[in-house]
């Protein structure tokens, strides 16, 4: 199994104050597949990973252990669905500015 895979998927799943019967429902599956998949017992599915990753709204990089080196990315893992608006909203303010206004 991937390392820390269960780890991740059971810290995002708290993190969002989800009972795993809860996201059991909101992906198709039973509350023991999801302590499955959380104890690194089984190996969730791609379409169940990708279902899980929109629940947690974390991305398959971070749930994969895959590191995208890249200047231009914020992680916004452990942020709230408010504070992410906030920081689109602030993106979008500076995307707005005229080139010769942006700060340096």
């Amino acid at each position: 199994m991937i390392n820390s895979l269960g780890e991740k998927l059971k810290s995002a799943r708290v993190s969002r104050n989800l009972t795993r019967k809860q996201v059991a429902e909101l992906v198709g599956v039973t509350a023991s597949v999801i302590g499955h998949y959380e104890t690194g017992e089984r190996m969730p599915s791609v379409p169940i990973l990708l279902k899980l990753a929109t629940q947690y709204k974390v991305s398959l990089d971070y749930l994969l252990d895959h590191t995208v080196i890249s200047n231009n990315t914020l992680s916004l893992d452990g942020l709230t669905d408010k504070q992410i608006n906030v920081l689109k909203q602030t993106a979008d303010c500076f995307r707005n500015l005229p080139e010769n206004n942006v700060l340096k």
